[in-house]
């Protein structure tokens, strides 16, 4: 017997599936954050600037290809892992950091270190939505179902560890070496994981394998999450000297 091979979704329907999922996965971070949540319209915006990131990782893929930069090569092991550490995990993440750094940090309502996590997973649900719809039209329905699902989780993850470590440094360490290494640290921790993860797919497809560093991490998130919702929020480490530690709320 032949069995019909599902057709894959036309795009206003992929499209709305993809915006299904992102705002899904939005809504679980915002629970997540429910001390003092952050305005949609900033999370609107780093959602945009996720976009952004995934067009300048775009726009040097495109630049390496045309400098004969091979891509990933499967069956070739040290080439794959080359790819995956050197370029895919260091590109896709220090694009989503970079935009973190020079725009998310600088808004008034980025006032605990929960919030780095909050404007990290909006960045990396924007980056992934973009990739989805430019990589999954062709595949079969069931498959781009699973592929919208997964993909925005397991780059909200990776970029979890950054946003988190970035967002502690900020209200926990004074302006200092240490504070510096702590957030360059957190982000190359995030190039690692993000490249090992692929190359285990890439080189090994070890789906049990990379599943389980997702739930290492998705564990991570939600007792860091759960352990700062219990403590008091704390003026920036850089506030001016002579300011009055007050909280963000009280500030509003």
């Amino acid at each position: 017997m032949i069995r019909p091979v599902p057709s894959p979704l036309d795009t206003w329907q992929l499209m709305g599936v993809i915006l299904a999922s992102a705002i899904l996965w939005m809504y679980y971070v915002r629970l997540k954050d429910q001390r003092q949540p952050e305005p949609r319209r900033h999370l609107v915006v780093a959602f945009l600037l996720g976009i952004v990131a995934w067009a300048l990782s775009v726009g040097v893929f495109v630049a390496l290809d045309a400098l004969g930069v091979d891509d990933v090569k499967f069956g070739e092991v040290p080439w794959t892992a080359f790819y995956c550490f050197a370029i895919i995990g260091p590109l896709e993440e220090g694009t989503k950091a970079l935009l973190f750094c020079l725009i998310v940090v600088r808004w008034r309502e980025f006032d605990e270190p929960m919030d780095g996590f909050v404007y990290a997973a909006a960045i990396s649900l924007g980056f992934a939505s973009m990739e989805n719809f430019y990589n999954v039209p062709d595949l079969h329905w069931p498959e781009q179902l699973a592929r919208t699902a997964a993909l925005p989780l397991t780059h909200m993850l990776f970029s979890a560890i950054w946003g988190l470590g970035i967002g502690y440094a900020r209200f926990h360490l004074p302006p200092s070496f240490r504070r510096t290494c702590w957030q360059a640290g957190s982000v190359a921790l995030a190039m690692f994981v993000h490249g090992l993860y692929d190359f285990l797919l890439f080189a090994f497809q070890a789906t049990f394998v990379t599943s389980g560093i997702a739930l290492i991490l998705w564990a991570f998130v939600i007792w860091r999450t759960r352990t700062w919702a219990g403590q008091p929020v704390r003026a920036p480490a850089n506030a001016a000297q002579g300011s009055s530690p007050i909280t963000a709320q009280e500030e509003k």
